[in-house]
């Protein structure tokens, strides 16, 4: 039988949006926190996990004054209805901005002649290279109607604010995949809470991708946006962008940079971190030129639906071990359809469909 996939609406204030969401899944929130503190306690030797966790919360504390407001009280009063500390929550929410070690995911947009109806479709998977049992396990559509800007559903996990998956009411799907990148900062808006605030204030592809040009960023990112009847890659850094239209109604983009604005700014890829659930060579930019190359390849000169793209984000040179998220939107429709496979990569398992905003 397929899981249920968990749904939270959370809406109002700051405030309340924050309290809902803590006390309804602060069990799950410290259990995320354990995994963290007994992944950091294995790499450690004799030092211990709370020296570590320690520090990764001092260094977390840099974004603080570069977060939205509104996200600030959300995420103190998310950790007050959890019973964590604030440093736990915000070590959760910039933890991609730390790292920045996720270069394996996997993102395609078609549409026009290319689509039965000439709408775009958008599909892609998040691949973690660690945590990926607890991320599967508690993965969480999150539906969000703020005090202002539109509502938006964000497939996340316990204790997350931020958006690396998810689509906005006015139709306006995004996708977040890591690109190795020079140019670094943290003195930025953490990524995934920038998306955020784009998709709340913005109602259009442009509209979204210009409202996150104009927040000073911290890491490499490869941001596909998705809307009716276009979609764009917004190819960033830290202060710099650039962006690419797809090219005979298809998009693909992987984990480097592809446009020539951005190729000076190209950073190294990171070796494979310990204990992760994949090889080294899922590790370099081979790896992410690869799978961009099998997008490619396996859309051909078709017509595809979305459940094409299932298909084509479960090929094996596409998914691997690390898929803990798989999700394809129908902007148009507002529908989206997440993979539910228990154990990575999760598009083995059934797609369910959902309806966003009936």
């Amino acid at each position: 039988m397929t899981k249920m996939l968990r749904r939270l609406e959370i809406w109002g204030e700051p405030e309340a949006r924050g309290r809902r969401h803590g006390q309804t899944l602060g069990a799950d929130i410290r259990l995320l926190r354990r995994a963290v503190l007994t992944y950091l306690a294995r790499i450690s030797l004799y030092a211990g996990a709370l020296p570590l966790y320690g520090l990764l919360q001092w260094l977390s504390r840099g974004f603080w004054p570069h977060i939205p407001p509104h996200l600030q009280q959300e995420m103190v009063a998310l950790a007050a209805g959890a019973e964590v500390s604030l440093g736990s929550i915000l070590l959760l929410n910039v933890m991609d901005d730390l790292a920045n070690n996720s270069p394996r995911c996997s993102a395609l947009a078609v549409g026009d002649s290319r689509t039965a109806q000439g709408a775009y479709v958008m599909g892609r998977n998040l691949d973690y290279p660690v945590f990926t049992e607890p991320l599967t396990e508690l993965q969480t559509l999150f539906l969000i109607e703020p005090h202002q800007g539109q509502r938006l559903a964000s497939l996340a996990w316990p204790g997350y604010v931020g958006v690396c998956t998810g689509i906005n009411a006015a139709g306006v799907a995004l996708a977040q995949l890591s690109s190795m990148s020079r140019d670094r900062s943290l003195k930025g808006t953490p990524a995934a809470l920038r998306f955020r605030q784009a998709l709340e204030d913005g109602d259009t592809v442009a509209a979204v991708a210009a409202r996150i040009l104009e927040m000073p960023g911290t890491i490499g990112n490869n941001l596909m946006l998705c809307g009716p009847s276009e979609a764009l890659v917004l190819e960033i850094s830290a202060r710099r962008g650039a962006v690419r239209h797809p090219e005979n109604g298809l998009l693909t983009a992987t984990n480097h940079y592809q446009s020539p604005a951005m190729q000076g700014l190209k950073g190294r890829f990171p070796p494979r971190p310990p204990y992760s659930v994949l090889a080294a060579y899922q590790f370099t930019e081979a790896y992410s030129q690869a799978r961009n190359h099998r997008l490619q390849e396996l859309v051909s000169d078709r017509r595809l639906g979305p459940m094409d793209l299932q298909k084509i984000l479960a090929d094996p040179a596409i998914a691997n071990a690390g898929t803990a998220v798989c999700t394809v939107f129908h902007p148009a429709d507002r529908l989206l359809w997440v993979a539910r496979g228990k154990t990575p990569p999760v598009n083995q398992g059934p797609f369910v469909a959902i309806k966003l905003w009936d």
